[in-house]
């Protein structure tokens, strides 16, 4: 029986914090993007059937971890997880999947993570994400958990649910959601987010209570330092008209909304003012892009399709 070097289910809230918290202090989306990049390893190839099978039969043997209590149990049985999603395959989808339905909590964040893995069948597994999602939509770290995984993927076909979660109650959850459309590059998304900078009150500049600023999006230069001063000098000027949720809100979602147009734009802008010009100049564009990003989605919901009528 495998004896795993993960033996507590704190590991989840150990990387949830590496995963959703991380990128969010002092790095833009983009940096964290970039710093994904470097470490993303190559996608593995598609396994034969057969290889599938013997990883499914040991997995069925590592997950009943025999001897084992407690969190050393679940710790086990989350790196049995870990270890078949390395296999790519539908079938291993499939039995993932179902752990996502799993009563303890951190196996179910631990099974909605491992389904990120299969990069080779990014429609068939974020399709299984975006279940999994809309059955525990109530459960803050599920849903990060679900987003990192709809990230790793590429999925295209997870719009409304990530549509829907910018509007989410919680910051955090919002944050995330505003990440992976970054990390995604959906182009899909600009026109909401030009919005979103409007209903925020984002028009010349990101702004909080204070002025003390961390732009760094790694660019050589002093344009960070520009950036930095010019968003504090907005933050002044207008902060004291704020009221202290307001004021919250713009801390929290400004930089993070900025850093995120930058990504699908490759624009740099100051407010939402600067980008509807921007937009109003360039919708054919952006269009285009906007076209690009549905035939993505198309095809990976041809691929679920495909795939399921081979179960």
């Amino acid at each position: 029986m495998m004896r795993s070097s993960v033996r507590s289910s704190g590991f989840f809230v150990l990387f949830l914090v590496a995963a959703f918290v991380l990128p969010l202090v002092g790095f833009g989306p983009a940096v964290a993007e970039e710093d994904a990049k470097k470490k993303e390893k190559p996608i593995p190839p598609l396994a034969s059937d057969e290889e599938a099978a013997e990883a499914l039969k040991a997995f069925k043997v590592d997950f009943k971890a025999k001897g084992l209590k407690g969190e050393e149990k679940i710790g086990a049985k989350a790196w049995a997880l870990t270890t078949l999603s390395k296999v790519q395959h539908p079938k291993v989808v499939d039995e993932i999947a179902k752990h996502t339905k799993n009563r303890n909590a951190d196996l179910r964040t631990g099974a909605v993570l491992a389904l990120g893995n299969q990069r080779r069948i990014p429609g068939y597994a974020g399709k299984a994400v975006v279940v999994a999602l809309k059955r525990h939509g109530k459960d803050a770290t599920f849903v990060m958990a679900s987003l990192e995984s709809i990230g790793k993927l590429r999925y295209f076909g997870a719009k409304q649910q990530l549509a829907e979660l910018m509007k989410h109650h919680e910051y955090a959850v919002v944050k995330n959601a505003l990440v992976t459309i970054g990390r995604l590059n959906d182009a899909r998304f600009i026109a909401d987010i030009v919005k979103l900078m409007k209903e925020l009150k984002l028009e010349k500049g990101a702004k909080w209570d204070g002025v003390n600023v961390t732009y760094d999006t790694g660019t050589a230069g002093d344009h960070d330092q520009k950036m930095a001063e010019k968003i504090g000098k907005a933050q002044e000027a207008k902060n004291k008209k704020k009221g202290k949720r307001a004021a919250k809100s713009m801390r929290d979602l400004g930089p993070i909304v900025l850093e995120v147009m930058y990504d699908l734009t490759g624009e740099r802008f100051t407010g939402g003012i600067e980008a509807r010009k921007w937009l109003d100049k360039n919708r054919a564009d952006v269009d285009k892009k906007v076209a690009a990003a549905k035939k993505v989605a198309d095809d990976q919901a041809k691929e679920a399709t495909e795939l399921k009528k081979k179960r």
